[in-house]
Formats: C-alpha cells, sequence, structure tokens
C-alpha cells in the first residue's frame, strides 16, 4: 500500500521537475508502519525539525485522524490520498482528502446488490475505523432500501480465526454476503469456501494482491471500488516501474500533482491554504475528482468482478 503510494508521488514529482528544471523540490519520506503514534511523530519531525512547506500524506484512516488536530493548529498543507470521517477533522479542508468517501461508496454497493434482487444479507467487517464504517454504511443503507441485514458483526482486524463468525452469519441463511474488509477478505473468503457457501458474495475495494491471493477462492465475487486510472497514468507507470499502478497509486499521484499546481501559482502556504479550501474538482489520474461544498470527496467508482484472479469491471 505505502509502496504503491510511495511510487505515485515519484512519479509525479518526477514530470514536475522535467518540466520545471529552474525550480528544485526535495521529497522527505518517513515509514508510520501504519500506526496512528508513528504518524503524529513523523509529523511532528516534518514540520519541527525538517520544516517542510507541504505534506502528502498519511494513507491510513486511523492515522488521518491522528494528526488532524495537529494540521489545524499549523500552517502546513496537507493533502492526503485517504479518507477519515468529517468530524475527524477539525479543519475539512486541512487535510485535503484525494479519496473516495467511504459513506458513500459503501452506500452505492448497498444499492447495487439491493438492485440485483438480494434482499436479505449478513455482513461481517473489522473494528477497524474504515472498515467498520464501511460495514455499518452499507448494512444502514440496504435496510434502508427495505433489504434486511440478518447478521452483522465486527472483528478484529488480526483475528486468525473468523470461522465461528462465518458459520453464524451463514446460519442465517442469508442470499448474500457482504465482507466490508480488507484485513479479513482472504480468511473470508477461504472460510466462506471451506464452509461450502455457493451464495453471492459482494466486497469493497478489492486490490491486485487480494485478487492474487484469493483466486481460488473468490472467483465470481463483486466489489466496488474506484474506477480504473485513466490509460496515460497507466502507461507512463508501467513504462517507469514494470508493472500496473495498484491502489493507492493514482490518488497519490494525483495528491502530489494537487499540492504541485497549488505551489506552481501561489507565493505562500497561507495562498496554497486558500486554494484548498476553494478547490471545487480535479481531473486527474483517478478520474474526475469532486471536492463538495459538504466537504466530501467523490471520485469514479465501478462495480469489478473478479475472475481467476483479475478484476474484471462489470458496470461503470
Amino acid at each position: 500500500w505505502g509502496e504503491s503510494a510511495k511510487k505515485g508521488i515519484d512519479l509525479a514529482v518526477e514530470e514536475w521537475r522535467n518540466s520545471h528544471r529552474d525550480r528544485v523540490i526535495e521529497l522527505i519520506y518517513e515509514d508510520t508502519a501504519g500506526e496512528a503514534k508513528q504518524a503524529v511523530t513523523a509529523y511532528q519531525k516534518l514540520v519541527s525539525v525538517d520544516n517542510v512547506d507541504a505534506i502528502i500524506g498519511p494513507l491510513l484512516q486511523a492515522e488521518i485522524a491522528a494528526v488532524a488536530p495537529l494540521v489545524d493548529k499549523n500552517t502546513v498543507p496537507v493533502i492526503a490520498p485517504s479518507y477519515a470521517p468529517a468530524e475527524n477533522r477539525p479543519n475539512r479542508r486541512n487535510p485535503l482528502l484525494v479519496w473516495m468517501d467511504v459513506t458513500e461508496e459503501a452506500e452505492s454497493m448497498a444499492e447495487y446488490v439491493f438492485s440485483q434482487g438480494v434482499r436479505t444479507v449478513s455482513a461481517v467487517g473489522t473494528k477497524d475505523a474504515w472498515e467498520s464504517e464501511v460495514t455499518n454504511a452499507f448494512a444502514g443503507r440496504f435496510g434502508a432500501l427495505g433489504g434486511s441485514v440478518l447478521y452483522k458483526e465486527l472483528v478484529q482486524p488480526d483475528a486468525s480465526d473468523v470461522k465461528s463468525t462465518w458459520t453464524h452469519a451463514l446460519a442465517e441463511k442469508p442470499e448474500a454476503v457482504f465482507i466490508g474488509t480488507y484485513y479479513q477478505f482472504i480468511n473470508s473468503t477461504k472460510t466462506l469456501a471451506d464452509l461450502g457457501y455457493k451464495g453471492k458474495r459482494f466486497s469493497i475495494e478489492v486490490d491486485q494482491y487480494l485478487a492474487n491471493e484469493t483466486k481460488n477462492t473468490s472467483n465470481g465475487l463483486q466489489f466496488i471500488a474506484p474506477d480504473f486510472y485513466a490509460s496515460d497514468f497507466v502507461a507512463k507507470f508501467q513504462a517507469k516501474y514494470k508493472e500496473k499502478p495498484g491502489i493507492p497509486a493514482g490518488q497519490a499521484y494525483d495528491a502530489a500533482n494537487i499540492l504541485l499546481s497549488f505551489f506552481e501559482k501561489a507565493s505562500s502556504k497561507e495562498a496554497v491554504l486558500e486554494d484548498m479550501r476553494k478547490i471545487e474538482e480535479y481531473n486527474g489520474a483517478s478520474g474526475l475528482i469532486q471536492f463538495t461544498k459538504e466537504n466530501k470527496t467523490i471520485l469514479p467508482t465501478a462495480i469489478f468482478e473478479l475472475r481467476d484472479g483479475n478484476a474484471v469491471k462489470i458496470s461503470p
């Protein structure tokens, strides 16, 4: 995840340097290891020791929630290819988030599932902040549409065994299951296969790693995710790294380019912060990114189906 983001940022900066030979930009990377406390430490170092002009990141919802109160007290622009609920961000435009609003995405998936004629589901997520919001938003919207959530459970993200959870979920005899978790996606698909489940399976934001790891247990599973990256970005990424860009490479690339575009015309950090407050949309590798008046970020999404370890787009 972090390496994909770094590659997207590096590509954006390389392109910017090539078109701005007279300008100098220095990148300083800090590894948070996915830990909120380390994200706070990294943020404080970048601001107080390195005296950076701006920050791209962090990448995880818990990290954003941890640094947001500090960001609000400083005048350092922060743009993150990540998500956090508005209530966790005192300043709704700093950090500026380049990630699909989770509630909107999960609710869109619920609407799709309902449109497929499914009326009863069991949903399993984890107690991770992002995944709990995903699972709860999906369940809430599905119920509001008239469907029935027969079973819902949030397990620990690092649980070693989810057999008991899925056994209870399937005991309710749902027409479909919703796997609202990245951390437990592999365990869940394997467990469902071991339990002999043959019904419909749905999920959210399955990347190539998960697709590869569940090649034998996830065929036919459908999920919602950001739409395919723009073809020119994919071509440039593959030419540089000899691999396809995975999530969140495109969002990180866009975050870097948005920030660079601000600094290109702004004379100070304060001017950049003002541009962050005013921005309404940006057309990038992720498609048309919209920053709404309600301070939500909306990106193009699509429905995909896993087939032999590959994500195939089935609905815009």
